[in-house]
């Protein structure tokens, strides 16, 4: 088994390099191999993309490869029997538990429809594959809920998963702009079966995810912009087992299988992986501040004003309205490293936390 999915793998490898290496007549400007990094606390991802060969008359055909891997701390707020935990306000936290994981992908872009303004696609389809490891540093949290459990991914292992889906994208602008403006949404469905080399983990699930997200300017002057942002996200699981990874994020395209966090996480000031669901909403609404004259110190101060709510199903496949989940804060910081404070208002806590890159 671990033979045929090398190999598998192996020949995905092939077919991305074959496909990458031929002459490039797409109708972007990007002829050349782009790299990218994402950070984490604490590790790296990595992303080699580049314009290939067009599959179809105008428009493009993109494809990419991906690799990364971290030393995290996630948290499972059940406890044995199932009910959710609720950590102490003083004391240890039996939630959290110390992973050691790797990530890849694998993936193709197709272009829909053009935009000849800004000179890439404006609709597409994806196709991904993706692939993690998780090793559960067992010694270093011998407490963990998640050990009393006897779920088969309890102890880690890999996780396989093809996405495909429907991106639109109309947002002009970018990080390096300071400013953003348009309006973004994506349909994708997520399947993991258990032959998809999932037997350790007992992994057999699939998901759909639909994701917006709105900018608008407000103000855009020489020294500072104001815009608007807001993110929707729905996101629903089923199937014969749902792993806690799964169980604990959001889909949705990356060209990364980071995996955006669920309900904790995705509301700031929660803790990463409690209010997990097989079904979740969650909204965030955002105003941003950027001063563009430190620009010329290759710096440039920001401060993010944010209201965020979201509500889970408990694990019942039925969206639990009676308890929505809100949270409020500010952040502060420059070059999109910024320091939050965030005030939870159902436990009537407050929490500071390190944020690299805007929420979304």
């Amino acid at each position: 088994m671990r033979k045929q999915k090398i190999g598998w793998i192996f020949a995905l490898c092939v077919l991305f390099i074959l496909g990458s290496a031929l002459p490039v007549t797409a109708l972007g400007e990007t002829v050349s191999w782009q790299f990218e990094h994402e950070l984490r606390i604490w590790g790296i991802d990595l992303i080699w993309s580049r314009l290939g060969y067009p599959l179809f008359p105008g428009v493009d055909t993109a494809y990419f490869l991906s690799v990364g891997g971290g030393l995290e701390t996630f948290g499972f707020y059940r406890l044995p029997d199932g009910s959710p935990y609720r950590p102490p306000q003083n004391g240890k936290n039996r939630a959290l538990y110390e992973n050691a994981n790797l990530t890849w992908s694998l993936g193709l872009k197709q272009g829909l429809a053009y935009d000849p303004r800004r000179l890439r696609n404006l609709c597409e389809a994806v196709l991904v594959y993706y692939g993690r490891y998780d090793h559960h540093l067992r010694d270093w949290t011998p407490d963990a809920l998640l050990y009393a459990t006897s779920l088969p991914d309890r102890a880690g292992g890999v996780q396989n998963a093809i996405l495909t889906g429907l991106l639109y994208n109309g947002v002009d602008g970018g990080r390096e702009q300071w400013l953003k403006e348009g309006f973004y949404a994506e349909l994708t469905g997520e399947f993991a079966p258990r032959g998809l080399f999932n037997a350790a983990t007992g992994a057999d699930y699939h998901r759909l995810n639909g994701t917006m997200l709105w900018f608008y300017p407000l103000s855009v002057g020489d020294k500072l912009c104001i815009y608007l942002a807001e993110r929707f996200v729905y996101d629903h699981l089923g199937g014969d087992y749902i792993p806690v990874r799964a169980r604990t994020t959001l889909g949705g395209f990356s060209k990364y299988p980071g995996f955006a966090p669920g309900l904790g996480g995705s509301l700031r000031g929660v803790d990463a992986g409690r209010f997990d669901g097989y079904v979740k909403a969650v909204n965030n609404l955002e105003v941003r501040f950027g001063f563009l004259q430190w620009r010329e110190f290759g710096v440039v101060p920001e401060v993010v004003a944010y209201f965020d709510f979201g509500v889970t199903d408990n694990l019942t496949s039925r969206l639990d309205f009676d308890q929505v989940l809100t949270a409020a804060g500010i952040g502060i910081g420059i070059a999109d490293l910024l320091v939050y404070g965030n005030y939870c208002w159902q436990e009537d806590r407050f929490s500071l936390n390190l944020g690299l890159g805007l929420h979304f």
